[in-house]
């Protein structure tokens, strides 16, 4: 099934637009004639990046409301039709109300939300999507959502403390630059002319700090060019499959990003199978749901060997453990879910254990960060003011008998 967007007149000649599911333009014509429209244009939604740019997606936060907002209302016995209807009438975040319009539209042509929200470009990550899946399939939407909100409110949470923690350094850091900035390019080439005038030499850090300050000057419009060619080639190139796996390689080899990495595809994948399960779904959907909210080929290619080796009569934790990712203790608590029949429960556990590790550590770098950032800026700023002053002592001295 694809999204296609419409413009159709009613009979009285008014003009109306909207969103549509079906397998090709003939169908959805078919479904505006039967509705009475005369169909003028009929397009498949594009999924490009291009197209991605001029829709408006929601952030972390607004997917936290969002999802909060749809379990209330579906918890209190709402349709999913009328939960998006309110949202969407609701004075709230622009952004929120244009998915809540998009997913309307879909879900009014019969499409389910979660398909609903992942054609209308809501922004949700694929976990989300595949556990918004499985609650429909378990009829058990509120409460997904419910777990839902309530995880992205945490991550929400989290990310605001590492956010918190760089906002000193980064206005400190953005005045010393402009400060020493102005030293080296005002105070500096005076006092180097007057050292040039007396014939006595620079002191060798004046004189690096003044080479490497008019290298800068004379080649900025240069380095402009190349950073600016690397915030945006760098992106486009991750999207290439091999430039994306070989990435992700190399951060999976550095110590702290390998195992925030690991970290959280275990978290992910552990928590979108404890949400399958839990809904009431087989294990073996729960591990093909899972793999789609990996993103490392690596990770994904072990997800599919887990998916095989419970097809072929493995148990989930015999077959979690040829895993790279998933840590000996959430094997541990996927183990005893088995053989205490509480597997969901277990692997949720599993879920936020590995989550609560996460975090912990993220605050721990958040506190180590703001220390060290400012020693670098100190060291930065100390060099600076020392270039500056060596060649004042250097012309006291000389004054001086």
């Amino acid at each position: 099934m694809k999204s296609y967007a419409w413009r159709a007149y009613t009979a009285e000649g008014k003009l109306k637009t909207g969103l549509s599911v079906a397998s090709d333009p003939v169908e959805v014509s078919t479904k505006l004639r039967a509705d009475g429209l005369f169909p003028e244009e009929i397009t498949e939604q594009a999924t490009g990046t291009a197209h991605r740019r001029l829709v408006k997606r929601l952030d972390a936060d607004m997917q936290a409301v969002l999802a909060r907002q749809l379990a209330v209302l579906i918890d209190s016995g709402l349709p999913v039709d009328d939960a998006l209807s309110i949202v969407q009438g609701e004075r709230g975040n622009s952004a929120i109300n244009a998915v809540a319009s998009r997913a309307r539209a879909l879900v009014r042509e019969g499409a389910p939300l979660s398909e609903a929200l992942e054609a209308g470009q809501s922004g949700f990550p694929p976990f989300v999507i595949s556990a918004i899946r499985a609650g429909e399939a378990s009829r058990d939407l509120a409460s997904i959502l419910d777990t839902i909100a309530t995880h992205l409110e945490t991550r929400r949470s989290e990310k605001a403390v590492l956010a918190t923690a760089l906002i000193y350094p980064a206005f400190v850091a953005t005045v010393a630059m402009l400060v020493c900035g102005i030293l080296m390019v005002t105070v500096a080439p005076q006092l180097a002319d007057m050292f040039e005038a007396t014939g006595r030499p620079l002191p060798p850090l004046t004189a690096f700090m003044l080479g490497a300050t008019d290298w800068i000057i004379r080649n900025s419009v240069g380095l402009i060019a190349i950073f600016a060619a690397i915030a945006v080639g760098v992106p486009v190139l991750l999207r290439r499959p091999s430039v994306r796996a070989e990435w992700d390689r190399l951060l999976l080899s550095m110590p702290l990003f390998g195992r925030f990495m690991r970290q959280q595809a275990a978290a992910q994948y552990l928590r979108t199978l404890a949400l399958v399960i839990s809904s009431r779904q087989p294990v073996l959907e729960g591990v093909r749901n899972a793999t789609d909210v990996l993103r490392v080929d690596l990770f994904r290619e072990e997800s599919r060997n887990v998916t095989a080796a419970i097809e072929g009569g493995s148990s989930l934790s015999a077959a979690l453990a040829v895993s790279t990712f998933i840590p000996p203790v959430a094997l541990q608590l996927v183990e005893a879910g088995e053989k205490s029949a509480r597997l969901a429960q277990m692997t949720e556990r599993a879920a936020m254990l590995i989550e609560a590790s996460l975090a912990n550590e993220r605050k721990r770098v958040a506190t180590l960060i703001d220390p060290l950032l400012m020693m670098l800026i100190g060291v930065f700023v100390l060099t600076i003011v020392l270039s500056v002053l060596l060649p004042i002592f250097d012309m006291q001295s000389a004054i001086q008998p």
